[in-house]
């Protein structure tokens, strides 16, 4: 049987892991220190744009169909990235052995947080989550295209596709993820798996209001001078991209 790792009961991996929670934690505090440093950028250069006019007028109103759509392409494409980091992980691990297990490389995809070394009767039920995982990847990145966001039958379908994403991530959560010989789990991918969620989950909040358009009174309010809307946008995609970088870094600083 080919090994990949400590296995979930191993003292071993239980050390491992609480290495690269502290690491993944130091990783964390210094992307909140830099994403306050953007913002500030952000605010800067936003604030001398407008000064020499280059934004129009500054109490122009920004409704917030206008830039929403930026916003939804930014979450959506940070989704697919964050998912292609935990599948380049799991295959990482899969192909450690002599060669690659795509059955087990696929169960694992299925099963989130947790790695596989081979396919047997207790794990092959995550094999169909685990291709589907892999075709909601490439929707979503097709969905970074904010273009996409502004017409109504593709933003649905992209709440589809959110929506499934979300489930396939859940589902094992409540399934419970069998404790299998030669079987790891992963900290970097857990994490990486939480913020997809996260980014998945503010999209469907998004896009909920692009195509329903309430509630009135909230929608309203996301009517912005156009000052706010840059730096609300520029920040909503700055986070994106740092988490994002995280998320990769983390998976490769474990190694």
């Amino acid at each position: 049987m080919m090994k990949c790792g400590p296995r979930l009961d191993d003292p071993r991996g239980d050390a491992l892991r609480r290495i690269d929670v502290v690491h993944l934690h130091a990783i964390l505090m210094l992307a909140a220190v830099a994403l306050i440093w953007i913002f500030v950028v952000i605010v800067v250069t936003v604030t001398w744009l407008q000064r020499r006019g280059r934004l129009g007028r500054s109490d122009r109103q920004v409704p917030f169909g206008a830039y929403g759509p930026v916003v939804a392409g930014a979450f959506s494409g940070g989704a697919a990235a964050v998912h292609l980091t935990v599948i380049g992980e799991h295959a990482l691990r899969t192909g450690a052995g002599p060669a690659l297990n795509a059955g087990a490389f696929l169960c694992s995809v299925g099963a989130s947080s947790a790695h596989f070394a081979t396919v047997d009767a207790s794990v092959v039920g995550f094999l169909p989550l685990g291709i589907l995982s892999i075709a909601t990847v490439g929707l979503q990145g097709v969905l970074a295209i904010p273009r996409a966001w502004r017409n109504g039958i593709l933003a649905a379908a992209g709440l589809v596709v959110s929506l499934l994403s979300i489930g396939i991530s859940i589902v094992p959560r409540l399934t419970g993820v069998p404790d299998t010989r030669g079987s790891v789990a992963v900290t970097t991918v857990a994490y990486s798996d939480v913020l997809a969620i996260v980014l998945e989950v503010a999209l469907i909040a998004v896009v909920v209001l692009l195509i329903s358009g309430r509630p009135r009174r909230l929608v309203d309010r996301l009517q912005v001078t156009v000052a706010d809307a840059w730096v609300g946008t520029a920040l909503g995609i700055a986070a994106v991209v740092v988490f994002t970088v995280v998320a990769v870094f983390a998976g490769h600083a474990a190694h």
